[in-house]
């Protein structure tokens, strides 16, 4: 039976082709294929595509998402208010709404508290954590990964 991180090794040798696609497919350099050389006139060729098209933008968010997993922890700390009524780590990095985060959370999904990728919002009367509403960000123990990528 395979284990967690043998499933994450093969993930990243798979990430390393889809770059390579992304790349020569022109997806990289122009964020769609308009870059290829197809017959505008070929009902086949457009019908690709567009299918292909389709499929970069997915291959793309999953070589993202492995790219984000590959990038080593920088800070596991928890959060408190600042002055500015926003929250930040001991190191000082600031989260206010729009900000991806990572935290460790405690809910009815698992018996015990577990990492998940959400990010942090504000709805006029104070921050939140999306999909978990009912978590208080004071006091919260977050993670940050170095070199960090947008992950929503």
């Amino acid at each position: 039976m395979a284990n967690i991180n043998d499933i994450l090794v093969q993930a990243s040798e798979l990430r390393a082709g889809i770059d390579r696609l992304l790349r020569s497919s022109t997806y990289r350099q122009y964020d769609d294929l308009s870059g290829l050389e197809i017959n505008r006139q070929d009902s086949e060729q457009l019908f690709l595509l567009d299918e292909l098209r389709g499929i970069m933008e997915k291959l793309d968010n999953v070589e993202e998402a492995i790219r984000y997993l590959e990038l080593p922890v920088d800070e596991i700390s928890h959060l408190h208010k600042n002055d500015s009524d926003r929250y930040e780590t001991a190191q000082g990095q600031v989260f206010c709404c729009g900000h991806a985060i990572e935290a460790l959370i405690t809910d009815d999904r698992h018996d015990v508290p577990y990492w998940t990728r959400t990010r942090v919002e504000h709805d006029g009367a104070g921050y939140y954590l999306v999909g978990h509403r009912d978590t208080s960000l004071n006091g919260l123990v977050i993670r940050t990964r170095k070199n960090k990528i947008s992950i929503y």
